[in-house]
């Protein structure tokens, strides 16, 4: 995942113009362009449809705010990380939910479309239950 958003970085900030920062402190007002746009691309990696991903890159290009070849890269990228990226969120959010039955039926769910095996559904639910429970306290 780290080297994902590494790459991902890497690539916004190739396609992405970066404009000087001028003295009267107009550089944050400029970063926050950049910080949608990378939101943007974190959103666009979720993304499993590739016709959807195309429609959107087409759109952005059509708008003026992408480049042929800024749609090149960014397609590129989605092609190669979107599965990646896309399994270590769900990962994030099964981990950090605090229902285990609802864990469990995520997993089963799963399991039984054959998207996972239960070997790794069984690994999934003993690391939740270690984040989930409370470590013991010693006193002396």
């Amino acid at each position: 995942m780290v080297a994902a958003l590494l790459t991902l970085m890497v690539l916004v900030l190739s396609t992405v113009p970066v404009l000087a920062a001028e003295r009267d402190g107009t550089q944050s007002a400029q970063r926050a362009p950049q910080a949608d746009k990378v939101k943007v691309l974190l959103r666009l990696l979720l993304v499993q449809d590739e016709a959807k991903v195309d429609a959107f890159l087409a759109q952005g290009v059509s708008a003026g705010k992408l480049t042929t070849e800024q749609e090149a890269k960014i397609k590129d990228f989605w092609t190669k990380h979107h599965t990646q990226f896309a399994k270590n969120v769900i990962l994030k959010r099964l981990l950090s939910a605090k229902d285990g039955a609802k864990v469990q039926a995520f997993l089963d769910k799963a399991v039984q479309a054959g998207k996972i095996k239960q070997e790794q559904a069984d690994k999934i639910l003993k690391i939740w239950g270690i984040l989930h429970t409370p470590a013991a306290t010693t006193t002396n």
